[in-house]
């Protein structure tokens, strides 16, 4: 894996339709619905990311313990 490319997440369509059904979800309320999807969409990909981190993390120990 090159340099930083664990950081470049790849969300399944499916689970990109469902969080856009749900923000747009989020959207219909009239006061804080765009922010509240915002929030969503964010809290989202975050996820990914540390999962994506800690994998890499994980990856990189063993290559560690095996060297």
């Amino acid at each position: 894996m090159n340099f930083g490319q664990w950081m470049a997440i790849d969300i399944p369509p499916e689970k990109l339709f469902k969080l856009e059904e749900d923000c747009r979800r989020l959207e219909s309320a009239p006061d804080i619905g765009n922010l509240a999807a915002m929030l969503l969409r964010q809290n989202y990909r975050q996820q990914q990311l540390l999962q994506s981190a800690v994998h890499e993390i994980a990856r990189l120990e063993l290559h560690i313990m095996q060297g």
